[in-house]
């Protein structure tokens, strides 16, 4: 007997729940590390040539985002005081970069060399601590706070399947 609409058919999903919980409770790989940090590895080199980009700055101010959301999940703790002072020397070098309101690459001061190499340090350790559920949280947790700030976010990895799922 029918009620006059079709009956949907139901679709089954089959998910191998340990193989999820296993992928999502390792810890990242050397490889996917890599995969992570050496973007910001080349936009730092660029930084402290003089002749970054905005895309190179938008990598390392990124990389403070997803840092800071890493110590806020406390995983990884005792950073923030390091991420805060990498933030406020990003938005001194963009401050420069951007005072003709365009984007002209700009030397940086020793302290933000300094500051942004120990940036470079202290994520690449935070990544190697992490499982890759817990850096989808944080990279998560980043994208919304940029989002919510009105920022722009970029998708800097769609060539990594397994981090950009």
């Amino acid at each position: 007997m029918s009620h006059g609409r079709p009956r949907r058919r139901e679709r089954r999903v089959y998910i191998n729940v340990v193989d999820l919980a296993i992928d999502r409770a390792t810890l990242l790989t050397p490889a996917e590390i890599d995969e992570i940090i050496n973007p910001l590895r080349a936009a730092m080199r660029a930084l402290r040539e003089g002749v970054a980009t905005e895309t190179d700055w938008s990598f390392a101010a990124s990389a403070v985002n997803v840092a800071k959301a890493i110590e806020h999940q406390g995983v990884v703790r005792g950073l923030s005081e390091h991420l805060h002072v990498a933030e406020l020397a990003l938005q001194g070098i963009k401050a420069r970069a951007m005072s003709s309101s365009e984007w002209h690459p700009t030397a940086l001061y020793y302290q933000e060399l300094d500051t942004l190499t120990t940036l470079v340090e202290l994520h690449a350790f935070q990544l190697q601590k992490l499982s890759y559920g817990e850096f989808r949280r944080a990279l998560a947790s980043a994208v919304d706070e940029v989002r919510s700030t009105g920022g722009r976010v970029i998708d800097i990895a769609p060539a990594a399947p397994r981090m950009a799922a």
